[in-house]
C-alpha cells in the first residue's frame, strides 16, 4: 500500500469499564485506521500515583485493560499501541504493548526519568538491550519509544539502520513543556525523515503525599510530525481522536528533497 491511516486516541486513565475503550477503537476502525496509539499512563494510573498503590492493584488494572485490548484487536482488527505496566513477582516493568491479531508483544523501556520527583528509574526495571520495537503493517515499517527515551540520540540510529518509516511515541507530558516537545518531535521527525505520531495524555495526577503532594495537568496536543518537519495534525486540550493519513511519496519525497542519509568515508548516501 502506499497510503495508511492511523489513529492517536487523547484520553485521560482509563476507567475499568471498556466501553469507552470500545467506541473509540470501534470509530478509529469505521474510519479506515488500520494503527491506533494511545499515551502513556492510560491502561494504568500516572506514575505517582502508582507509587503509592498496592500491587495488586496495579496488577488488576493491567491484566484487565490486557485481556480487554487483545480482544479488540481481534474484533476490529487493528495494530493497538499501549504502555503497559507489568507486574512481576519481584519487579514492575514498563513495556509497550502491541495488540494484534497475531497476540501481544512488549517492547520493554530502555531509558527511565530519573528525576527525584518522577523516579521511574528506581521504580521499574530496565530493558538492557537496546530495542525499539519494530514490526510492519501494510508495507510501512514502525517503532515504538516513550517520550523520554526521544531525547536520546541512540534511538534515532536505531531507526535509521532498521529503515523505519514511522515512530509511535506515548508519552504523559504536562506543565509549561508544550513548545519545547513541539520542537524536539519536528526536529526529530525532519533529521531522520520519518513520521512522529505521538499521543499524550490528560487529566491531572498528584505526585508524592501530605506536605509533599502537588498537582499535574497533561495538556493532550497529541500531533503527527511529517517525514518534512512539519506539524501536521494536533490536537488541543480535550479528549479527542487524531486521524491522520501517511504516505509512501511524503517518505520518499522528504529523502530525496533532503539527503539525510548515513554517512561513510565522507560522502552521504
Amino acid at each position: 500500500m502506499s497510503e495508511l491511516k492511523l489513529c492517536a486516541l487523547q484520553i485521560g486513565t482509563l476507567a475499568l469499564s471498556n466501553s469507552r475503550l470500545d467506541y473509540y477503537l470501534q470509530t478509529a476502525a469505521k474510519s479506515g485506521a488500520k494503527v491506533v496509539l494511545l499515551g502513556e499512563y492510560v491502561i494504568n494510573s500516572f506514575f505517582g500515583e502508582l507509587e503509592l498503590m498496592p500491587k495488586s492493584m496495579i496488577k488488576e488494572q493491567s491484566e484487565s485493560k490486557k485481556k480487554a485490548l487483545a480482544e479488540l484487536a481481534i474484533k476490529y482488527d487493528l495494530h493497538i499501541i499501549a504502555p503497559i505496566v507489568l507486574v512481576k513477582p519481584k519487579e514492575y516493568v514498563k513495556a509497550i504493548a502491541h495488540f494484534s491479531q497475531a497476540g501481544v508483544k512488549y517492547r520493554v523501556a530502555n531509558a527511565l526519568m530519573p528525576y527525584s520527583h518522577w523516579n521511574e528509574a528506581a521504580f521499574f526495571s530496565a530493558n538492557e538491550s537496546l530495542e525499539i520495537g519494530a514490526f510492519s503493517v501494510d508495507g510501512f515499517k514502525f517503532a515504538t519509544i516513550f517520550g523520554f527515551e526521544a531525547h536520546f540520540d541512540e534511538f534515532f540510529a536505531l531507526t535509521r539502520a532498521k529503515k523505519i518509516d514511522c515512530l509511535l511515541m506515548p508519552t504523559a507530558c504536562a506543565l509549561e513543556s508544550g513548545p519545547r516537545w513541539d520542537s524536539l518531535l519536528s526536529m526529530r521527525a525532519f533529521t531522520n525523515n520519518i513520521y512522529i505520531l505521538r499521543a499524550n495524555r490528560l487529566g491531572k495526577a498528584t505526585f508524592g503525599s501530605g506536605k509533599n503532594e502537588h498537582e499535574t495537568q497533561f495538556y493532550g496536543r497529541s500531533m503527527l510530525c511529517s517525514p518534512h518537519g512539519e506539524i501536521t495534525h494536533i490536537l488541543g486540550e480535550k479528549e479527542e481522536m487524531l486521524l491522520a493519513t501517511i504516505s509512501k511519496s511524503e517518505l520518499n519525497d522528504a529523502k530525496k528533497t533532503w539527503k539525510f542519509g548515513i554517512i561513510s568515508n565522507n560522502f552521504v548516501r
